[in-house]
């Protein structure tokens, strides 16, 4: 099942290689080196210099195991331990590498140090401070440290949709967007017992604690296992043909990593810095009833299993409380630790399941897809025409597979970029008998947001999307064009609003993420009507991450999808109620009788 996915295109690749070079030479980087604060006055180096600080030069990947991609870094251990750290100037230009490589602008900055304060100053006035004293992370705006100059507070959609020259392609961001700053933030590390480390003119962060910070809101991680570093999004690392080529990188060959072990210190560092994470990060924790992720793992007794240096243990524990405690469909366990061995991920999801709310949507989805069968035993048509009402179906929200610029889309394209602009031309060509159109998404479990956002501009001539930041307080409304016709335009002639149509959508339980997103804007919209059951939720994007001691899973981050109305913002978690309910599971696919019906509602 797809969440709701904030897409990354590969695209960035291109850009990457030439950004490399300066990625671990930071002191020739431009905006890495430490500076005093203009107005500070340097203080004597704190007791923290009597650390005792060993070094180890590491392999990092960028993405890929080419050798352009790939740089030797210097990776930190304090007094004997085993949890890594980064100098804070790496960690920067590491960073600043990868926003610049993915599109995002201005995301750059100073590095302004005052004894034990280091301050990471954009040069938009946002900015985050350690305080290496106090083990804290203060952030006068956490959303807007993080956002492109590029884009609004909150963005979902893509950036590098607007090239260079300021044009658009496909989705166009407008000036319109309604937006309300979040509150001050301080992250205190040291109620985690995570700490800061400073050694001389040298200042310290742990690789995770920065991972999921400042990469995992931007869909990157660091992995890391000890042998090396691997800056990584959410490409998966083991696939039905094996390893792929960073996956053999991070379980070794034929996964000879597994070696279950890992050091304590590193395992308690990784059990505290998951509970900050979620703290910090995870969207549903009202929702849920959770004050904090380390009082959820109290009371589920698992608290010794999630601290163990044997990572099948905690990877045990890590997956039972995702999908017995969070079960809220987006955060999945999605690969079991270097240490444990990617197989050991296969046997916990074999003979444990995946929890009680993705196990009842599987299984409704495969009742639905199997009767629809029955109905189109050669498979459901993107497009399909049946009298006066025209049927638009896909069954995941997935954005181009190629450039429609250059070769107009076909019934054969199957991405739904494709399949939703092809299915606009053919309704309004001319001659066209269409009077009714239906949005078919009973089958659908969600996908890519820019895809989402690019269905809704097609049937109501501009999408509003809304999100809000339950654990900052932003709030955010921005509203999109999608070009359909492909003119570089973004008109009426995208739209089928305003054509005199009669707009349907078809939901379903089975109608998650995504799949619920463009009913959920539907409904608060009179000129979209409703059909089915109430679609399934599921109101936060997902985020990608990690922990210190190796395994990989995902959440429902704290992007809340939401819909606004007299100025307050609703999410959407409790899915859209149709304006005329089927109950009868084959009036969905039987499409004869459906149109017959539909034909008589008005």
């Amino acid at each position: 099942m797809k969440g709701c996915i904030i897409t990354m295109k590969r695209r960035f690749k291109r850009r990457l290689c030439a950004l490399i070079a300066g990625a671990v030479m930071l002191t020739s980087t431009v905006g890495t080196q430490l500076t005093a604060y203009a107005d500070s006055t340097p203080t004597a180096a704190s007791q923290t210099s009597s650390y005792k600080l060993a070094r180890k030069n590491l392999k990092t990947y960028f993405f890929t195991n080419e050798p352009e991609n790939t740089v030797d870094m210097s990776v930190y251990y304090f007094d004997g331990g085993t949890v890594p750290y980064l100098r804070i100037e790496d960690f920067a230009g590491i960073f600043q590498t990868v926003m610049a490589s993915s599109g995002q602008k201005g995301l750059d900055f100073d590095i302004l140090v005052d004894g034990e304060k280091v301050r990471l100053m954009r040069k938009n006035g946002y900015y985050a401070e350690f305080d290496f004293a106090k083990n804290t992370i203060y952030f006068v705006d956490y959303n807007a440290f993080l956002s492109s100059d590029s884009r609004t507070l909150v963005d979902l959609v893509m950036p590098s949709w607007k090239s260079e020259d300021g044009t658009y392609s496909y989705i166009k961001t407008l000036n319109s967007a309604t937006e309300r700053y979040g509150k001050e933030i301080t992250m205190d590390l040291g109620a985690y017992d995570i700490k800061l480390r400073r050694k001389g003119d040298g200042y310290y962060l742990p690789i995770q604690t920065v991972s999921d910070i400042f990469f995992a809101p931007q869909l990157f991680n660091l992995l890391y296992n000890g042998r090396s570093v691997i800056v990584h999004s959410a490409d998966p690392l083991v696939t039905d043909e094996g390893y792929t080529e960073l996956g053999e990188i991070y379980y070794g060959k034929n996964g000879k990593y597994a070696r279950q072990k890992i050091g304590k210190d590193l395992a308690e560092y990784s059990y505290n810095e998951l509970c900050f994470a979620m703290d910090h990060l995870y969207g549903l924790k009202d929702a849920h009833n959770i004050d904090s992720f380390a009082d959820l793992v109290e009371q589920r007794g698992f608290t010794q299993l999630m601290t163990s240096n044997d990572t099948r243990i905690s990877d045990y524990a890590l997956y039972q409380l995702i999908y017995q405690n969070l079960d809220d469909q987006h955060s999945i366990f999605r690969m079991a630790s270097y240490a444990s061995g990617y197989d050991f991920g296969t046997k916990l999801k074999n003979k444990y399941g995946q929890g009680r709310a993705r196990t009842v949507t599987f299984d409704l989805l495969d009742e639905y897809t199997g009767l629809r069968s029955k109905y189109h035993p050669d498979g459901v048509p993107g497009y399909q025409e049946i009298g006066d009402t025209a049927y638009i179906t896909f069954d995941s929200f997935t954005s181009i597979s190629r450039d429609y610029y250059e070769k107009a889309p076909t019934a054969d394209d199957k991405d739904t970029m494709g399949i939703v602009a092809y299915s606009v031309q053919q309704i309004l060509r001319e001659g066209s008998p269409v009077k009714n159109v239906v949005l078919d998404l009973s089958c659908n479990t969600g996908g890519e947001v820019d895809a989402a956002v690019y269905t809704i501009a097609a049937f109501l001539g501009t999408a509003s999307i809304s999100v809000e930041d339950p654990n900052t307080g932003a709030l955010v409304t921005n509203d999109y064009k999608a070009d359909t016709n492909f003119d570089h335009k973004f008109n009426s002639k995208d739209t089928l609003a305003g054509k005199g149509l009669n707009l349907y959508c078809l939901e379903s339980r089975v109608s998650f993420s995504c799949g619920n997103l463009v009913p959920s804007v539907f409904k608060d919209d009179p000129h979209v009507t409703l059909l089915g059951q109430r679609s399934g939720g599921g109101t936060c994007s997902v985020m990608y991450m990690n922990t210190a001691s190796g395994s990989l899973f995902r959440i429902s981050s704290s992007m809340r999808l939401s819909f606004l109305r007299n100025g307050a913002f609703y999410d959407i978690d409790q899915g859209a109620e149709p304006d005329f309910v089927i109950s009868k599971m084959d009036n969905y696919f039987d499409r004869d009788s459906l149109t017959a019906y539909i034909d008589e509602l008005f």
